[in-house]
C-alpha cells in the first residue's frame, strides 16, 4: 500500500533505482516505457527492435525487473540532456513511435471546436444509453450497479398464483 501512494505521488519512481530512471527518462519524453525501450534499441543497434524480440525484452523489462544495458545508457543520456537543459521532448526523432505525436491544434478556434465536438458525443451516447435502459429493460432489483433485473433477484414476486 505504501508503494501505490508513492507511485501516485511520484509516477517516476519505483522500487529499483534503476527502473526509476527509465520511468523518468520517458516522462520526460512524454512517451511510455515500450517506446523508450525501442527508442533505446533503435539508437544502440541502429535499426528498429524485431518483432520477435519485443515481448521477450519488455516482458522481462516488467516482470522479471531485467533492464538491458542500452537501455540503461539511453535513460541517462536524455536525464542528462534534460539536466543541461538542451533536451527537447517535442523534437519528432523521439516519437517515430507515437502515431500521435504531431496532431497539432493551431488555434483556440480550433480547440474550442474539437471540445464542443468530443463533450455533444458524450452527451449523446449517455442520454442514448439512458434511453435505451429507461424503456427496454425490466425494472432492476437495486439503483447501483450491476444492474440485475428485480425478476432474477426476487423471482416470488413474479410467480402466478394459483
Amino acid at each position: 500500500m505504501n508503494n501505490l501512494v508513492k507511485t501516485l505521488i511520484k509516477p517516476d519512481w519505483d522500487e529499483n533505482p534503476k527502473r526509476s530512471e527509465i520511468l523518468h527518462a520517458a516522462n520526460l519524453l512524454q512517451i511510455g516505457e515500450f517506446q523508450l525501450i525501442q527508442l533505446a534499441y533503435k539508437v544502440w543497434y541502429n535499426k528498429d527492435l524485431p518483432e520477435e524480440k519485443i515481448n521477450k525484452i519488455f516482458s522481462h523489462y516488467m516482470v522479471s525487473g531485467i533492464i538491458p544495458i542500452w537501455v540503461t545508457y539511453y535513460a541517462k543520456d536524455i536525464i542528462k540532456m534534460d539536466n543541461a537543459n538542451v533536451l527537447n521532448s517535442y523534437d519528432e526523432k523521439y516519437h517515430i513511435y507515437d502515431h500521435e505525436f504531431g496532431g497539432y491544434i493551431y488555434n483556440e478556434r480550433q480547440r474550442k471546436n474539437r471540445g464542443i465536438f468530443y463533450a455533444t458525443i458524450i452527451a449523446l451516447v449517455f442520454i442514448g444509453t439512458h434511453y435505451l435502459a429507461a424503456n427496454y429493460t425490466e425494472e432492476p432489483a437495486g439503483f447501483y450497479p450491476p444492474y440485475v433485473e428485480k425478476r432474477v433477484v426476487y423471482p416470488e414476486l413474479y410467480e402466478k398464483k394459483d
